[in-house]
Formats: C-alpha cells, sequence, structure tokens
C-alpha cells in the first residue's frame, strides 16, 4: 500500500508548483558536481534556497544552501559520480512559496573534484555562549556562522574548551560555519554525520569523537589547526570524504596510549602544510588509508604503530 501520508506531501507539492510553475530549473551534470540554472517568469524573486534529494518525491529533500533574490546559478558540489540527483528551487517572496521543477542530474568522470565546504563565510553571525546539543534528526545551520562566545573558550590550544556543537546518536550537522574562534568545535558522540562545515581557525581541536560509533564526514574544510584536526578518543570507525585540511600538526590523532580500534578513511582530501603528517596512533588494531587524494608539505602519511596504513591515487603539488 502506498503511504498515504508521503502521497498527500507528494501531491501537495506538485499541484503547488503546477499552480505556479513560474521557476523554470535545468540542471548540468559535471565531475562530482552539478550546475544548476533557473529563471523566473510572472513572479518576484525574493528567498531562494537550494534542495536535494536522491529520488524525485519532495518529501525527505534537503536544503543546501540559502541565496539572494539576485542568483540565479548554483553549483552544487561533493556530489558521488554515478549517482543521480534531484533538486529544488524554493523561492518566498512576501509570504508567497514558488517552487520549480524538479531537476536531475548525474555527476560523471573518476575521482571527483576536491572541492571542500560550500558555505560562504561572510553569512549571517551568531553568538554561541553555550554549545549547541543535536541530539537526532538534522540540524541545518544555512550556511550561518558560529562565533564561539568566552563562555566556550578563548580558542587556543587550552584544555577543556566547550565544543560550538555536539552531535549525538547519528545525528546530522550541516551548513555550518565555525567562526575564528573555534573553541573546541565539534563533539561527537555515539555517531553522527558532519556535512558542509568550514572551520575558519581552528581551536583546540576542529572534531573530537568522544564516544564509540561510525562518523560520517563530508564536503569540509578547515584552517590552522596548530595540533590535530580530528581526535578520536573512543574506538569507533571515521569516514572522511571531500576535504581540505590546511596548516596543521596531524590531520587525525587517535588520542595518545590508547589501543582500542579506529578504522579511518580519507578519500578526495586536500592537505597542505602538515607539521608532522597524515595519520598518528599508539594503537596497533587500528586501520587507515588515504585515497584519491593531494598532498603538499605533508609530511608522514603513517606515524606510530597502525596495523594497517596504506594509501592509492595520491598525487602531490
Amino acid at each position: 500500500m502506498i503511504k498515504s501520508l508521503g502521497t498527500a506531501l507528494a501531491l501537495t507539492f506538485i499541484a503547488s508548483s503546477a499552480a505556479h510553475a513560474a521557476i523554470t530549473l535545468t540542471a548540468t551534470s559535471g565531475t562530482g558536481q552539478a550546475a544548476l540554472a533557473w529563471s523566473f517568469s510572472g513572479t518576484t524573486a525574493g528567498n531562494q534556497e537550494v534542495y536535494v534529494d536522491t529520488d524525485s518525491n519532495p518529501t525527505g529533500r534537503v536544503r543546501i544552501a540559502s541565496l539572494a533574490s539576485s542568483v540565479r546559478s548554483y553549483t552544487a558540489t561533493g556530489l558521488t559520480n554515478g549517482t543521480t540527483y534531484w533538486f529544488w528551487i524554493k523561492n518566498t517572496a512576501s509570504g508567497v512559496i514558488t517552487n520549480s521543477n524538479a531537476a536531475s542530474a548525474t555527476p560523471t568522470g573518476g575521482s571527483s573534484a576536491i572541492t571542500g565546504a560550500s558555505c560562504p563565510t561572510n553569512g549571517t553571525q551568531v553568538t554561541v555562549n553555550e554549545t549547541i546539543r543535536v541530539t537526532s534528526g538534522v540540524y541545518d545551520g544555512g550556511c550561518r556562522r558560529f562565533n564561539a562566545g568566552s563562555a566556550l573558550g578563548d580558542g587556543g590550544q587550552g584544555e577543556g574548551q566547550k565544543p560550538v556543537f555536539r552531535v549525538e546518536n547519528g545525528a546530522t550537522l550541516r551548513n555550518v560555519v565555525i567562526g575564528n574562534n573555534g573553541a573546541d568545535g565539534i563533539h561527537v558522540y555515539n555517531g553522527a554525520v558532519i556535512d558542509n562545515v568550514h572551520w575558519m581557525n581552528v581551536g583546540e581541536d576542529a572534531l573530537t569523537v568522544k564516544s564509540s560509533g561510525t562518523v560520517t564526514i563530508r564536503n569540509i574544510e578547515g584552517y590552522d589547526a596548530e595540533d590535530k584536526f580530528f581526535q578520536i578518543n573512543a574506538a569507533s570507525t571515521v569516514n572522511v570524504s571531500n576535504c581540505i585540511i590546511h596548516r596543521a600538526a596531524k590531520a587525525l590523532r587517535q588520542n595518545g596510549g590508547t589501543t582500542f580500534k579506529v578504522a579511518v578513511t580519507f578519500d578526495r582530501c586536500d592537505l597542505n602544510t602538515m607539521k608532522e603528517g597524515v595519520f598518528r596512533t599508539d594503537s596497533s588494531s587500528s586501520t587507515a588509508r588515504l585515497t584519491n587524494s593531494r598532498l603538499h608539505s605533508a609530511g608522514s602519511v603513517c606515524i606510530g604503530s597502525w596495523a594497517s596504513c596504506t594509501q592509492s591515487g595520491n598525487s602531490s603539488y
């Protein structure tokens, strides 16, 4: 039996689009990305939002960008080649919502381009004086810039600073810029998805895995981590893709002296100016893999007693 709620939502969306029929959207496939372009007819452009899903049903679609009224194009990056994506433009003007048609694109090519995060860093700023806790579902920051207040820390290397975000139980944090005071970045408990996050100036650490789980990190970039970028404090699986990390001592460090197992993969990452190297552990049971990435002055890829630490498809520049 077709789910009545999902059908009702889909029919409502289709009826709304048909009634307005005022935004025409096209999507052009690229390597690891899709170029969107649209035009208006018979309506006024206002607050524009870009949505994506992996099917043509708008129920469950995810917002990936908020744009100014003058914008008529957008490039969605960090996409998986061979996967078909569906896109929509949602426009809100004077309280009236207009949805575009659904336009699809299937990125093709070899290894997807390394593009990092897509949020601009000059968006609306928010001061965070108490850690934002994401316990379930999706927290969409709308590409706002979140600056830690002094109650969280000063963004230096002092131990005991508090995180700007705490993400738990497989929840998703996306579309966030962490500003020049990064405090202790993001803490993860029991797994999480971190998508489209930009650290302007890493504080104590960019992200710390605090308890066991699977952590998926994609479409991210960060700069100026005096010590490690990712800190792993519990047995976990950490999968990172489409990342840019510049100027850090290490890209990832398992907590010193621990022997629990960590399984790490980095794919399509740009690693530039690592003071020590990419991966470091003291555990002979942990594994790491670096693939399809670009390295510049990145030091040793594997530091410590990894059970397995491999690399393939990487290049230097």
